[in-house]
């Protein structure tokens, strides 16, 4: 019997209590499961989504009319987070095991992270030191589905969930997420194809009309033009061939990178979309590079505002004249590939880098980063709200950019505290909705520990512009949480401090109670 059957019967046998307590929870599973059904490593995942209270919030999410793969993901970034940056495809199994067990979640989300995350035995165990720098698992997320020319048989054990993000409509990106404009992001057919088939019909149906007369004149006049001694394809004047040598593609697109075609095989002119003038699509070593020549700024905009989406794994900066957009399907959660894309305003043109296969964000980086691109991952705080945040009780100088952790952040960075043992995130929401939740699980979390602080406030006023402080003791006294915001418009800001030595006095020392 699988892992997340044996918890579900488990939980019908003996009810949901038995998911309450940590420690209770380690004895029941040490008694009940054989030695080939879990690894320790899958144990010690298993309690700490426990002790982090992972199904409490699940719950709430599910039955306030979340997708339940999608609750799964929100769920499996905080225990990633609070177990110190653990992988979260890990962590996400654990909380759809949970799910699964209480009768939240169905099965096929519980199967979409038994296939995709490491093997059980990989597992770190519990995080009982500082977090190590983020680092993708050793085994990749399977490769994105591909089109191929005829079907194939559907696969025995539920796809993997897909659904695409949808944005808030607040959010700057437009409503539904990343939904690229007609001609955007996927190659339509080459011209040369769509000639020879026309052609082809055009024969055959002209054999049909007139039974044979016109073709038989034809093959015996050697002729294979149309009737009329016309060819179709230069019946007009022809545009003239894209040159996709890699010195001119250098030339032209020089404006996003000062060689662009760095490592490219493979190049050919596709036919371009909507708002396009050309588009470019070449093979790299890690997938491929699409480059787009845009009409105008409007159609450049539109491209820009459809990829800059706000999912979880994202990195990006937004600076008007460029821009640069990064997704880690790692962090996000999913099995779509690992991208890069950047553009320039003033040349009206963008450049899509897209993995294949096991292809990481780092391996895609690596391949923008060698075309010496003419803009630059953000490594500092940009949004000038969350600037003055960070500054006040820390150097917004000693925090790194790094990809999202969840949903609807704008940005995330990881801050120096000054203090050895403390490790500090600090983020931004796009909305207020975002970060109240954000809030309302540490509250829960705060609610439910068996230590609570209280030394500390955040006061900003009343009303609009408060903010929330909670700094507790997780239930096994190994970790020491301090979380704060700010609900200022404009900033919907959060600061998230950890002590993995169980350390809540250290924790509010640290934090200026006086401001």
């Amino acid at each position: 019997m699988d892992l997340h059957d044996v918890l579900r019967e488990l939980v019908t046998d003996h009810g949901a209590g038995i998911l309450d307590d940590a420690t209770g929870f380690r004895g029941v599973l040490d008694d009940v499961l054989a030695e080939d059904q879990a690894t320790t490593g899958d144990i010690n995942l298993l309690v700490d989504a426990v002790r982090f209270g992972v199904l409490h919030p699940l719950g709430e999410m599910i039955d306030g009319g979340a997708d339940p793969a999608r609750a799964v993901e929100e769920a499996g970034a905080r225990l990633a987070r609070d177990r110190g940056g653990d992988d979260q495809a890990a962590s996400s199994w654990a909380a759809a095991v949970l799910g699964y067990a209480v009768g939240k979640v169905p099965a096929a989300v519980v199967l979409r992270y038994r296939s995709s995350r490491p093997a059980s035995g990989q597992l770190p165990p519990p995080t009982t030191g500082p977090a190590a720098p983020y680092a993708p698992p050793a085994t990749a997320w399977p490769p994105p589905p591909t089109t191929a020319a005829t079907p194939t048989p559907a696969p025995a054990a539920p796809p993997p969930y897909q659904q695409p993000y949808a944005a808030p409509a607040s959010y700057p990106p437009a409503p539904g997420g990343y939904a690229p404009p007609a001609g955007f992001g996927t190659p339509p057919p080459s011209k040369k194809k769509r000639g020879a088939g026309l052609w082809v019909a055009a024969a055959v149906a002209g054999v049909v009309v007139v039974g044979g007369g016109i073709a038989g004149a034809i093959a015996l006049s050697g002729d294979d033009q149309p009737p009329g001694g016309k060819d179709k394809e230069s019946s007009g004047p022809k545009e003239p061939a894209v040159d996709v040598t890699p010195a001119a593609l250098d030339e032209r697109y020089s404006a996003l990178a000062s060689r662009i075609s760095t490592g490219t095989s493979d190049c050919e002119a596709d036919d371009p979309g909507q708002g396009e003038t050309e588009v470019v699509q070449c093979s790299v070593s890690t997938g491929t590079l699409r480059l787009v020549t845009y009409a105008d700024e409007t159609a450049l905009t539109a491209a820009r505002t459809a990829r800059l989406d706000y999912r979880a794994g994202t990195l990006t900066s937004d600076e008007d004249a460029n821009a640069l957009y990064e997704y880690d399907p790692e962090r996000g959660g999913t099995s779509d590939p690992a991208l890069v894309y950047w553009d320039s305003r003033s040349a009206k043109q963008s450049a899509v880098l897209e993995g294949e296969g096991s292809a990481t964000i780092d391996a895609v980086v690596a391949t923008f980063t060698s075309t010496s691109p003419r803009v630059t991952e953000p490594t500092a705080p940009a949004h000038p709200k969350l600037r003055e945040f960070i500054d006040i009780n820390m150097d917004v100088a000693r925090c790194t950019r790094e990809r999202t952790f969840f949903t609807g952040e704008t940005e995330e960075s990881n801050c120096e505290s000054g203090e050895d043992g403390i490790i500090v995130n600090v983020g931004r929401y796009a909305t207020r909705k975002e970060m109240k939740a954000d809030r309302k699980y540490y509250k829960q979390q705060y609610d439910d520990s068996t230590g609570q602080g209280g030394g500390g406030t955040w006061r900003f006023g009343e009303g609009a512009t408060e903010g929330g402080y909670y700094a507790y003791l997780d239930e096994s006294g190994e970790t020491a949480t301090l979380y704060w915001d700010w609900n200022s418009e404009d900033c919907y800001c959060y600061g998230v401090a950890r002590n993995f030595e169980g350390d809540l006095d250290k924790l509010e020392t640290w934090w200026p109670s006086d401001e």
